[in-house]
């Protein structure tokens, strides 16, 4: 009897150790609030977009109204530095004007020349590297070129050939100098321990290993600017970086935490570490790592450049192989847990089978024993124990089995939502590549089917003449009696939670997916065909099998 005893609670504890594994992993306290600030930032995002919307509105309606062509020229060359991280189409359609007012009306070649590096640095960062090619390389006469703008055309080469390395995979192989070539050049023409020259020198150092000095120069950049600078984000994401090499997987979240929120903090577009952090979160939280992957994406679009949605394409099948493994350890989890309520009723059987024939053993013992009033009372009270003993019993076993159900409705719920999300992103056209690969099943109403055909078999295992015991408290014409391929009906599920003692509505609705009200019209439509006094007759169904 004891070591039967023994076995629910061991099956219990196996059940919440499978879900506790089962679930997502989590992050640390300092991670999970790094992350709730960053949602902040995320929930205000389009605050923050709407008010970079306006000011370049004002901007460009300055602009139109100029007609001096020198200050024209000014005011298209603000634009294009304002749209530059925005809108990559913006931004090019303002520089080649530029590009036209210099080189038509203002016949200034020094301005032209401004422009056209200019629109070759928008090339490079946005990843249309060979248009950037054939600018940088095929349209700027280096002789022609005032000190200023020739320092300012190497940062550019310098800047091109960096993120060329960084993204090869992207074209064809281009012949130009590495970045490393380029470097004793700023260093003799840029001023010294100016923000681009200290940049140089901290690229250096990581290109070299050198990770204690790329630090004190990345932290000297950081001190430089502050958090809501456009330039923070890109120095917090070059820190990241470093840490990254330094094995410091903690700090480097939280450096591309700050480099994402300064990006949303100056409605960018153009930017990697939103897409960084999904990437790092992709093994411990897969729903909010697709979000992010998904804003990140959205911006991406809006910005029209080739760079980052390559980028982010080749994080996709990374997604799709996290939802894959996670559908299939929740179909190993049902599996699991069909396996253990099977275990839970041979159990629980079995408990109440030894409990039983204990009972009649005692009640013989009993009836021997009416002629000394000592041995009866004894044997009396030896009763009264085993009847607590199986009221006890009762209630554990209706009460475990009512929390296996509830759990496994859960997981149809889960199902449910998990199906309701795929189709609502599939509907928006978000990571078509994604989506197209995701099989799209009725999974989580064959679920529901499945849990329906458990419970009408469990319950009825347990309480075989339930429903002739229901019908008799009903009057004739109003008696249920469930369909060919049915076992039971909605309305028999209904009162057979209630006669495992759920009372609520909101529960019951819960646990058989319906709707509170659909609970309640069945509930008094029942109730309203009861012989006798319908206030009672809950009471007389949870009496049922007693």
């Amino acid at each position: 009897m004891r070591s039967l005893r023994g076995v629910i609670p061991s099956l219990l504890s196996v059940v919440l150790l499978a879900s506790a594994c089962g679930g997502r992993a989590g992050q640390d306290r300092t991670t999970r609030g790094l992350l709730t600030e960053l949602d902040g930032y995320i929930g205000a995002r389009e605050v923050y977009v709407a008010r970079k919307q306006a000011q370049l509105d004002a901007l460009r309606r300055l602009t139109h109204a100029t007609k001096e062509p020198l200050r024209r020229y000014e005011m298209d060359w603000n634009l294009a530095g304002e749209y530059f991280a925005f809108s990559f189409d913006s931004t090019q359609v303002y520089l080649k004007h530029c590009q036209e007012l210099a080189g038509g009306v203002l016949k200034n070649r020094e301005l032209y020349n401004q422009a056209t590096i200019r629109l070759g640095h928008l090339y490079a960062k946005a990843g249309n590297y060979m248009e950037a090619y054939q600018v940088l390389y095929g349209q700027i006469d280096t002789l022609k070129l005032s000190p200023d703008l020739k320092t300012e055309y190497y940062w550019c080469l310098y800047d091109f050939s960096k993120d060329l390395s960084g993204n090869s995979g992207m074209v064809e192989s281009l012949s130009i100098p590495p970045e490393s070539s380029f470097q004793n050049v700023l260093y003799q023409r840029l001023p010294k321990n100016s923000d681009r020259w200290r940049s140089v020198l901290r690229n250096q150092f990581i290109a070299e290993g050198n990770l204690d000095q790329a630090d004190s120069v990345s932290r000297l950049l950081l001190a430089s600017v502050t958090p809501q600078d456009r330039d923070y984000a890109i120095y917090a994401f070059f820190q990241s970086e470093i840490q990254e090499q330094r094995g410091n997987s903690a700090e480097r979240m939280t450096w591309l935490v700050k480099s994402a929120e300064c990006d949303l903090t100056n409605a960018v577009r153009d930017y990697a570490s939103l897409t960084m952090v999904a990437q790092n979160l992709l093994a411990t939280d897969v729903d909010r790592s697709f979000r992010y992957l998904r804003i990140a994406q959205e911006d991406a679009l809006l910005y029209n450049a080739k760079l980052r949605p390559w980028q982010i394409s080749r994080f996709l099948m990374d997604v799709e192989d996290a939802y894959s493994e996670r559908q299939a350890r929740a179909q190993r989890m049902a599996t699991i847990a069909s396996i253990l309520l099977a275990a839970l009723v041979l159990a629980l059987s079995l408990i109440s089978y030894t409990l039983v024939v204990r009972s009649r053993k005692l009640t013989r013992l009993r009836n021997e024993l009416e002629s000394s009033n000592a041995r009866l009372a004894m044997a009396n009270e030896e009763l009264n124990v085993l009847n607590r003993q199986l009221s006890k019993a009762d209630k554990v076993k209706e009460e475990y089995i009512l929390d296996f159900l509830q759990g496994l409705s859960e997981e149809v719920g889960l199902l449910r939502s998990e199906d309701n999300r795929f189709r609502n992103l599939l509907k928006q056209g978000k990571s078509d590549q994604l989506f197209r690969e995701l099989a799209i099943s009725e999974r989580s109403e064959k679920a529901l089917d499945t849990f329906y055909r458990k419970f009408d078999d469990t319950f009825l295992a347990l309480y075989p003449d339930f429903v002739e015991q229901f019908n008799a408290l009903l009057q004739e014409d109003a008696r249920i009696t469930p369909k060919k391929d049915e076992r039971l009906n909605t309305e028999l599920r209904i009162f057979a939670l209630i006669r495992l003692g759920v009372d609520d509505s909101k529960q019951i609705a819960s646990i058989l997916h319906y709707s509170v009200s659909t609970i309640y019209n069945y509930k008094v439509s029942i109730k309203n065909a009861a012989l006798g006094d319908r206030d009672t007759f809950e009471e007389r169904v949870k009496k049922i099998g007693k």
